[in-house]
């Protein structure tokens, strides 16, 4: 679990930063002690939906967790054999741009396990893209059911209550990135400036 101990040191990291103990951070977050003692032990992989109460909680994004260095410009160039996947419970997440915030978003491939879901239905602000590069997942937006199979894309404004599923016996493969946004902006805003580019 080396990868777990990572994250969990960067958990503990932003928590000592904004002078929380563990209670209360665990209270603020609705993630139990045991867990969130865990976790940033290394001893257990989190869900991503527990990486983002973390997150919320923190004020930071959910990428925090998995920087390792700052760029010292403002371009990033991460070789496959470089990034470090981390465990987590629904399957693998890898930060495609480590060390780097850009004011966008952030960018990651995620491998979902076989017969493995998410544990519970998320929301939070900005927008979610998903990408299949493998196999498919059943993504739930808003008790709207989408299958995403190799090549399919969804954007979706992430503040509807959303989750999914691998339902195969293959792991699946997607690309997802996390777009921030100002509370002004709305949904078909950030499309017409993408669809414009």
């Amino acid at each position: 679990m080396g990868n777990s101990n990572n994250v969990g040191r960067r958990i503990k990291e932003a928590r000592n930063s904004a002078g929380l103990t563990q209670r209360e951070l665990a209270h603020q977050s609705n993630v139990s002690v045991n867990t969130l003692s865990l976790l940033e032990r290394g001893q257990t992989s989190p869900t991503i939906a527990t990486l983002q109460k973390l997150a919320d909680s923190l004020s930071v994004e959910i990428s925090y967790f998995f920087a390792v260095s700052k760029p010292e410009d403002e371009i990033v160039f991460s070789k496959s054999n470089r990034r470090i996947p981390i465990q987590i419970s629904e399957g693998l997440i890898t930060d495609l741009s480590p060390g780097f915030i850009p004011a966008v978003g952030r960018f990651f491939e995620l491998h979902v396990f076989p017969r493995s879901k998410s544990k519970k239905e998320v929301s939070h602000s900005g927008f979610e893209f998903l990408y299949c590069l493998e196999n498919e997942l059943i993504c739930i937006v808003s008790e709207r059911v989408y299958l995403l199979e190799q090549g399919d894309a969804l954007l979706y404004n992430a503040n509807l209550p959303h989750h999914w599923q691998n339902s195969t016996d293959k792991v699946t493969k997607i690309i997802m990135v996390q777009i921030k946004t100002d509370k002004e902006d709305e949904p078909c805003d950030l499309i017409d400036q993408a669809n414009s580019s």
